[in-house]
């Protein structure tokens, strides 16, 4: 019979964070926070010509807001890019670059006309039913060493990988045809589609697809479906810079970043990474503030929760629904269903296995152990210090340097809700305990649980062990 205290257990950390919001406090002695009024831009409007560079001034007002963080967003990345306020003409046509306040969300508006013939900087085949004009000897393999579920790609180019089940050599079935599922920047502006993604294709047993002539970090997903165009399985693609190894005192290896994060630095948005439920490989899509309960834009509408029954509850429907979310049951608070307490532990598999088709971590790394023996209760994870202003905690028990983790939140196994983005973070483990999962929980008060008992139906952060 479930006990609720697992439940309590749960979100014990993060309901004091409820709580703090409740309350509007702003975490800093009791001091009254100074909000921003308003954004000034030093332009309204301006004309470019492809390939010119111009710089955006913000002024925040007042002069002494506390969070004078800003978020710059453009309308259409095909048309001009915008970096810390500087605005690069890509092709002819018109954007609107926002400069949007982290504090408040107050914006102040660009209009940006780009002039000249800057070229079609590649179309879209998302529905994989045409032949591309790409070539295939010129295809870089991502899977020349092995597979895996997830493919990290650094720079533009026309990238390759076998058409298997995660990381073993099973083929997927006969691949009809493939599409893009969806696209993200993971911010709160969406991609247009094919920004990330184009020309994808299956040819000779490999899926084939061009990385955007302008790289841009995010993260995307593509399916290979059958002739009925029913998914026979999805990989995440995951546009980043090569991530960096930190090695954890002598506990073991993990990544600078959350899986499907753009960034490791303290206070980045892209440091928040993706959401996965435990045992599904494919991510689900973050906040798109370190501090608000803010979806991510993405190029899709994504699809409503489904409950977990003997039909929706299973394997085949989440490798077949890979963009939908399944609420945990009342019998084990699992989105797999059994029909009783008792749950499946092969899903994802600790080290002392070989890894499961179904991790969701890149070639050469994969789920963490968790527990009393997992590699956050070996490092010495304990109490320490929380970042109000980045939203997390670095900790110290990594070098070269401090690794950084983001309050990245959790997806709520009842409902698919983000929920408690700023105030606690959860990462997950691949051991199981009963018929929960080992997680690593912190909370805005400094508290850290290395070995925290989990739902294995709430989406949370994953964070990739070297193998």
């Amino acid at each position: 019979m479930k006990s609720t205290i697992l439940f309590n257990q749960v979100l014990t950390i993060v309901v004091l964070g409820a709580a703090l919001v409740m309350a509007g406090c702003s975490g800093d002695e009791g001091k009254e926070s100074i909000p921003v009024s308003f954004l000034t831009l030093s332009e309204t409007e301006i004309e470019l010509e492809v390939g010119d560079i111009h710089v955006l001034e913000c002024i925040v007002s007042p002069y002494n807001a506390d969070n004078q963080r800003i978020i710059w967003s453009t309308s259409h990345k095909s048309v001009a890019t915008v970096k810390d306020g500087v605005v690069t003409a890509v092709k002819a046509g018109n954007a609107i670059v926002t400069a949007m306040a982290d504090d408040n969300g107050k914006t102040a508006k660009c209009t940006v006309t780009v002039t000249g013939d800057g070229g079609n900087a590649g179309g879209n085949n998302n529905d994989g039913g045409e032949e591309s004009d790409i070539d295939m000897d010129s295809a870089v393999n991502l899977s020349w060493s092995g597979t895996a579920n997830c493919y990290i790609v650094s720079k533009t180019g026309v990238y390759k990988f076998k058409s298997v089940k995660g990381n073993g050599n099973t083929s997927v079935g006969a691949v009809s045809k493939v599409e893009v599922l969806w696209e993200t920047f993971g911010t709160s502006v969406s991609p247009e589609p094919g920004e990330l993604v184009s020309a994808v294709s299956f040819r000779d047993g490999y899926i084939v697809f061009q990385c955007h002539k302008i790289f841009y970090e995010g993260n995307a997903v593509v399916a290979a479906k059958d002739a009925d165009g029913n998914i026979l399985w999805s990989w995440h693609l995951w546009f980043t810079d090569a991530p960096q190894s930190q090695r954890y005192n002598d506990a073991g290896t993990m990544m600078d970043r959350n899986l499907g994060a753009t960034s490791a630095e303290p206070g980045a948005v892209g440091a928040l990474g993706l959401l996965y439920q435990w045992g599904r490989k494919d991510p689900f899509l973050g906040s798109s503030s370190i501090m608000r309960n803010t979806t991510a834009k993405s190029t899709i509408a994504w699809p409503s929760e489904v409950s977990s029954d003997s039909s929706n509850g299973t394997i085949a429907y989440a490798t077949a629904n890979p963009t939908t979310f399944i609420v945990g049951n009342d019998s084990n608070y699992d989105w797999y269903y059994t029909g009783s307490s008792s749950t499946d532990d092969t899903r994802w598999t600790a080290s002392d296995k070989a890894k499961s088709i179904y991790d969701p971590c890149p070639l050469g790394w994969r789920v963490p152990d968790g527990g009393d023996n997992g590699i956050w209760s070996k490092a010495g994870f304990d109490d320490t210090t929380y970042d109000n202003t980045n939203r997390g905690i670095s900790f110290s028990i990594s070098s070269p340097s401090k690794t950084w983790y983001p309050a990245s939140g959790y997806r709520n196994y009842y409902d698919g809700s983000l929920s408690s983005v700023g105030y606690g973070g959860f990462y997950w483990s691949a051991s199981p305990n009963d018929d929960t999962a080992y997680s690593l929980g912190f909370g805005y008060t400094g508290s850290v649980d290395p070995s925290l008992s989990t739902y294995r139906a709430y989406g949370q952060s994953v964070r990739c062990l070297q193998e």
